[in-house]
């Protein structure tokens, strides 16, 4: 009986404990240092951990650039970075979702919000040194931090009982993704051949044409027995270019490509046509005409769809709360509220032909790669897929283990230090096709008795057309520029009166404003997502001409185009 009860111990072992763990000194490391935390690690009189989470992050990059064809950086780097995670208190009240402007200095040195650099070096006994000082410190802030917040919560009345964390099912999880392998010397002439065609190009200003190869490795261990590895390869090419209309409106334009590997990207010579026509749009838009104002239908269609969603709609899609802050941060900082949408579920948010999920699990979508493709979130928590929006009603919000009113589980959706989507689809029950849809749009602009209406075909930055164009009864269309979006929010998608049947894919580089307080993890500073949306039309929109004041365009000629 003895025997049988100690092989049934080695067996649960070895499910607790993959194969990587026994032989990889980082792992060692990490579990080692998390079970003597667990055990000993309490000041006197106050809390110990109720959870630690360990995730080293071990990153190589690569990164070619160029601007007029001169190479202006190539460069490989290595890094390793540790991010603790300590909670003390209990699930329902905790540390976390609290903001102090009180720091100690001497472990701001060591660590800054959970994060440090560890040594590149396999050699268990620095790394145990270094996780120690880095959990010592972030512990040490964490009941600092505790006792803060229970102040604070004393002068307060709040009828939201949400807990501060989610209690989640352990899980093992191992991604083992394809290392990226880059011929630097072969970016480096294809960089200076790309950004040399705008030596062909007079109207742009500034440019310039980005490589980037990653290859990130992540170790994840909690106390809660969850743990992962997670091998993610990417692989990135930007180009930028911007100039300045006669008026001195400022026109920038750019190309964002993502893959998981370099094969993943263009060919040169489509990368050359992407340039060329970059080059195109604002040397067009440079001798487009303006409008001061226009209130009527408006067609999004193209790489607008996505972009206009991604900017408008989407960040309402995932689940914030408000920050506790103490007295001294809040008369600084301000409060910050949490996301409106939080009381909407049930509610409608789209017309009730439109629904819209987030389906992580799909690598892709007729045969194009999705960009949000992952196995596993930041904390474990197995990638799934979630209907946010069926018919038109809001059904929940992405979601990390910091959960918000109304939504009690995590929805595997944490990445960069909170709840980001990954692959977007908008679906509809009666799109039209492009045909139809434009007679829909020309139809209504008649109704309004409107001289012209407006479509829209790409965007940038916040509510800011890049490609208008006023489209007359006949069909005829005409080129505008220096146009943004008066008070489209994401109420105003509500007033969609159709859509295409054909969807609109678009990878996009998603930054989200990141909440106070929250861990920022290693490098991972964006979330690549993709977006399939249809074209939208909208009955009744308000556009304006850019205000405030821009520079003036440069004196002299660009030296290059000069002859002198």
């Amino acid at each position: 009986m003895r025997i049988v009860c100690t092989l049934l111990m080695l067996c649960l072992l070895s499910v607790a404990c993959p194969l990587w763990a026994q032989d990889d000194v980082v792992i060692k490391a990490m579990r080692d240092e998390l079970d003597r935390s667990m055990k000993q690690l309490q000041l006197e009189n106050l809390e110990k951990p109720y959870f630690i989470s360990f995730r080293v992050v071990d990153s190589d990059r690569t990164n070619v650039s160029a601007s007029f064809g001169a190479l202006s950086d190539s460069s490989e780097n290595r890094s390793r970075t540790l991010t603790v995670e300590v909670r003390v208190g209990d699930y329902k009240l905790d540390n976390t979702n609290f903001f102090s402007m009180n720091f100690d200095p001497s472990a701001m040195v060591r660590i800054f919000n959970g994060t440090t650099q560890l040594p590149a070096d396999d050699d268990y006994k620095e790394l145990r040194r270094q996780i120690w000082l880095a959990t010592d410190a972030t512990y040490k802030k964490a009941v600092e931090d505790l006792s803060r917040k229970r102040a604070a919560l004393q002068n307060k009345v709040s009828s939201d009982e949400t807990p501060d964390f989610t209690k989640e099912n352990p899980a093992s999880t191992t991604v083992d993704g394809q290392v990226v392998k880059v011929d630097r010397a072969k970016w480096e002439s294809m960089a200076r051949s790309l950004s040399g065609l705008f030596r062909q190009m007079p109207d742009v200003y500034t440019s310039n044409v980005r490589f980037s190869a990653s290859n990130t490795y992540i170790r994840y261990l909690n106390s809660d027995g969850t743990s992962y590895t997670l091998r993610q390869p990417r692989v990135t090419f930007e180009a930028s270019a911007a100039t300045q209309a006669g008026d001195g409106t400022p026109l920038n334009d750019f190309v964002w490509l993502y893959g998981r590997s370099v094969a993943e990207l263009p060919s040169a010579d489509k990368l050359t046509s992407q340039v060329h026509a970059l080059g195109q749009r604002l040397k067009d838009l440079r001798a487009a005409s303006t409008i001061e104002n226009y209130n009527g239908p408006v067609l999004v269609e193209g790489d607008a769809a996505p972009q206009l969603l991604e900017r408008e709609f989407l960040p309402n899609l995932l689940g914030w709360r408000r920050t506790l802050m103490d007295g001294a941060s809040s008369s600084q900082q301000g409060g910050q509220a949490e996301n409106p949408f939080i009381d909407k579920i049930g509610a409608r948010v789209l017309p009730d032909f439109l629904s819209v999920t987030d389906n992580p699990t799909l690598s892709e979508y007729n045969n194009v790669p999705l960009a949000g493709w992952c196995k596993v979130d930041e904390e474990g928590i197995p990638a799934r897929e979630s209907k946010l929006v069926e018919d038109g009603v809001l059904k929940t919000l992405l979601v990390s283990r910091d959960p918000v009113r109304g939504i009690e589980h995590s929805t595997g959706s944490r990445h960069g230090g909170q709840a980001m989507p990954s692959n977007i689809f908008v679906t509809t029950k009666n799109g039209l096709s492009d045909a139809e849809l434009r007679a829909k749009f020309l139809d209504l602009v008649k109704q309004r008795n409107k001289e012209f209406g407006i479509v829209v075909r790409r965007m940038r930055g916040s509510a800011a057309p890049v490609l208008a164009f006023k489209v007359f009864p006949d069909g005829r269309e005409e080129l505008i520029h220096g146009m943004q979006f008066s008070e489209l929010n994401a109420a105003a998608f509500k007033e969609i009166v159709a859509v295409s049947k054909q969807q609109n894919v678009l990878s996009v580089e998603y930054r989200p404003q990141r909440s106070r307080g929250m861990f920022s993890y290693g490098n991972e500073s964006y979330m690549p997502v993709t977006l399939v949306v249809p074209s939208f039309l909208f009955e009744d929109v308000t556009l304006r001409k850019m205000r405030g004041e821009t520079p003036k365009p440069p004196v002299a000629a660009h030296p290059y185009f000069d002859g002198k």
